[in-house]
Parts: structure tokens; C-alpha cells; sequence
């Protein structure tokens, strides 16, 4: 029923979304702040509108027919402007009808959480806004794991240490990842490898070969200065009771879009606030493996494996020779 590179490419989209959250060094509250601020409309120039006018035409065919669609769903449209953006309707309403739906969608993101990125396009229209709440997955794909280049350095490291949830291979079966001599998951090899470059091949031998749970890392890091990392682990594994970090796109494309009501975007307006501290959390953890990678990395380390004498004091650590 479902093509597996449609399923395939909508977890990538999920994971981009993701990725760009996390390859800046904004916190991702204030990335998400910034991406749905509402910047007004763009400035007008009367002669250029007064040129547009006199060189227009007559309506084209394809402009009725849009007119006519846009009419069918006109009453549910109006009547999501006037439960969720009453005081913009008038706004809304006066944009061009391939506009329409855009602009809720950009006024809707500012007032209560982040829409797919889709609803922004021009192509986006408002048959597509009713068929359910468009709103953007960010959970953290088998396609997302293959992907791990494209984040940060310190999500990276972060990653190395996190057990792989598909240890058994791709879930849509596209692939079959086996363990190496030393019993290391395949997908977990390449990024221990570039670990290895950051830190050093020698505390990366100190990682278990599959890596600590989420359960373990919680345990061990919450309430230290690597608090967050068990979060991670979380988001990783789809475990962090949040709908945005919990949903890939595959589910959205089976499972369906969850339908307009005040109680459900309610629920994931109070979910989106969660998510953007959990967010935040993993952020502030993974820029702090990015100072000082190997003296930090071995620090997280010794506390993971409990062996103290992987910390070097600062006065016993090589200058570097001027």
C-alpha cells in the first residue's frame, strides 16, 4: 500500500528537520522562535502594483477553477481562521488565494507550534491545511542514524555512546547491518570511527560494543554537568513521550494526520513546549562536548565506565611546544 522510498523519503525529511535543529549553535526554542516569527507582509510599491494591474489580462481558467475549489472548503477554512486566529481573519482572508493558506499556516506556527515546513510553500493549499493537523515530525529515523554527518560534532560524540535501536538492520528492510568481529553493531561502526578522530581510537574502545541504554545513561549522567545526554538517548530510541521527537514521517503517511479540535492543539502546543526543553537539554550537553572534545569526552567516559584515573589534571596535561 505504502512505496518503501516515499516512506523512506519522508523519514529523511523528518531527519533534516531534525539535523537543523541541531547543527546550530542557537538552542533549538530559539531556532524555532526565529523560524515562525511573523515578519509582516512585504512592502508595497505602488507603481510596481500599478504596472502589475495594467499589464494583467483576463482571469485564466486555472484562477476559476482554484476559486471554485477554494469555495467547497471555504466554511471549514473560515471556520479555522475563527477558532484558533480570530483577530487575523481579516488578513488572512485579503491574501491572494494561493496565499491563503500559507499565511494561517505562518500566524498558526507563531501562536502555537511549528507546521510542516510544506504548509509554507505555494504549492500548499487549503484542501491540504483542513485534511488534518500538518504538523512537523522530528523523530529520529533509522535514516537519521545512517545520516549522523550532517549534525554537529557534539551530537555525534553524543550518538557514539547511545545503544543503536537498529541493531538489526533498516525497519522498512532496505538493508542487512550485521555485527562486526567484535560484536559492534554495523551501523554504529562508522560513527565510532569518526569519534575515534575526534577523541582519540583509545577511549573509544572504552564504549561497549552496543553502547549504554537510555536507562543506564539517565542513571548515571541526570543531575551531573552531562545532564541531558540520557535525553538524547530518548529522543534517539523514539522514547521521549513527545509527539513532535517521537514521530517519523512514515507514521504520519500511515497513520494519518491528527485531526483539527482545541483539545488536540492544545495537547501539542503543551507538547511542543515540552519538546523544546528537552531540545534545549540535548543542546546544552552536545555544546559541551565540543569544548575541549578529548579532555571532555574522557571525562564523560571515566564517569560512564567509573574509572577515575581516565581524568588527566590540568597541570599534568601536555603544553604544546612553541
Amino acid at each position: 500500500m505504502y512505496d518503501l522510498e516515499t516512506l523512506r523519503r519522508l523519514n529523511e525529511q523528518a531527519c533534516l528537520a531534525a539535523a537543523a535543529l541541531a547543527s546550530s549553535k542557537k538552542p533549538p526554542s530559539v531556532q524555532a522562535e526565529e523560524r515562525t516569527k511573523d515578519t509582516g507582509p512585504p512592502p508595497v510599491f505602488p507603481l510596481s502594483v500599478l504596472a502589475r494591474k495594467l499589464m494583467r489580462g483576463p482571469p485564466s481558467l486555472a484562477y476559476f477553477m482554484a476559486l471554485l475549489e477554494q469555495g467547497e472548503s471555504f466554511t471549514g477554512f473560515r471556520d479555522l481562521i475563527r477558532e484558533y486566529l480570530p483577530e487575523h481573519e481579516v488578513n488572512i482572508m485579503a491574501e491572494d488565494l494561493d496565499r491563503r493558506a500559507w499565511r494561517f499556516s505562518q500566524l498558526f506556527s507563531q501562536y502555537y507550534f511549528p507546521l510542516h515546513d510544506d504548509t509554507l510553500s505555494d504549492e500548499y493549499g487549503i484542501g491540504d491545511l483542513l485534511g488534518g493537523i500538518p504538523f512537523q515530525p522530528l523523530g529520529f529515523s533509522y535514516e537519521g542514524y545512517h545520516a549522523f554527518g550532517d549534525l554537529r560534532q557534539g551530537y555525534v560524540m553524543a550518538l557514539a555512546l547511545v545503544e543503536c535501536n537498529w541493531a538489526e538492520g533498516d525497519p522498512l528492510g532496505l538493508s542487512d547491518d550485521e555485527e562486526d568481529a567484535d560484536g559492534i553493531p554495523g551501523p554504529r561502526i562508522p560513527i565510532l570511527e569518526a569519534v575515534g578522530g575526534i577523541v582519540g581510537e583509545g577511549l573509544v574502545r572504552l564504549i561497549p560494543a552496543k553502547g549504554w541504554s537510555a536507562e543506564d545513561l539517565h542513571e548515571m549522567t541526570d543531575n551531573t554537568e552531562f545532564d541531558g545526554l540520557g535525553l538524547f538517548a530518548d529522543w534517539v530510541n523514539g522514547n521521549t513521550g513527545c509527539i513532535h521527537l517521537d514521530t517519523m514521517g512514515e507514521s504520519l503517511e500511515m497513520e494519518g494526520l491528527p485531526e483539527w479540535d482545541p483539545e488536540t492543539v492544545d495537547e501539542m502546543t503543551n507538547d511542543w513546549h515540552h519538546a523544546t526543553e528537552i531540545l534545549d537539554k540535548i543542546h546544552r550537553v552536545a555544546l559541551l562536548l565540543e569544548q575541549d572534545p578529548e579532555r571532555t569526552f574522557r571525562k564523560l567516559v571515566a564517569l560512564l565506565t567509573d574509572n577515575k584515573d581516565l581524568i588527566i589534571p590540568k597541570e599534568q596535561l601536555p603544553l604544546p611546544i612553541g
